[in-house]
């Protein structure tokens, strides 16, 4: 989701659960979409932090190219097959760094796949060298014309709706209580 000023927020952690980094935990909960579930998931086998960093692979293609990387459980069953052999296709319009970083989070071998050995391998790859993550996390870096022309044409659009949110006591509380494990974000 993004604020009313332009920038990422996380939302919605009903399913979250809290893991150590370097523990290796694992859950058997099955959440999110079926199109972005990571072959462990699929499989039975538990999964971890690694799981969270396929699903961003697919979030990521999926924002630039308007379609999930395994196509869609609705429309095939053979999406699940897709997903845990890694038959993935990249359209050709991807830059080089755009297809190193999904492939890189699409690796069906959750151990080799990027983020496993800890958030910074993703932060330090090249597709995210503009971005400047400690301006990122105290809302200093500068948010895209392009995203505050469309977020100011839909507040003008709904400002019945927007109002109340502008002015909300809840918004305070929710912005002080950002739970500790998401903090280094």
């Amino acid at each position: 989701m993004l604020d009313q000023a332009g920038y990422i927020k996380l939302v919605d952690f009903r399913f979250g659960k809290k893991f150590s980094d370097d523990c290796g935990e694992r859950t058997y909960t099955i959440c999110g979409m079926a199109d972005t579930l990571a072959p462990e998931i699929i499989q039975g086998k538990g999964h971890g932090f690694p799981a969270d960093w396929w699903a961003l692979g697919a979030l990521i293609y999926f924002m630039l190219y308007s379609e999930m990387p395994f196509g869609s459980w609705r429309e095939s069953e053979l999406t699940f097959a897709r997903i845990v052999k890694g038959q993935l296709t990249l359209p050709q319009t991807f830059s080089l760094k755009a297809v190193d970083l999904i492939t890189k989070l699409l690796d069906v071998d959750e151990s080799t796949r990027l983020g496993s050995q800890g958030i910074d391998t993703i932060k330090s790859h090249p597709w995210f060298d503009d971005i400047d993550w400690k301006g990122l996390a105290d809302n200093t870096f500068p948010v895209p014309h392009e995203i505050i022309s469309r977020l100011n044409q839909y507040l003008e659009s709904h400002s019945e709706d927007a109002a109340p949110l502008l002015n909300s006591p809840l918004r305070e509380v929710e912005e002080l209580n950002t739970p500790e494990w998401l903090e280094d974000w």
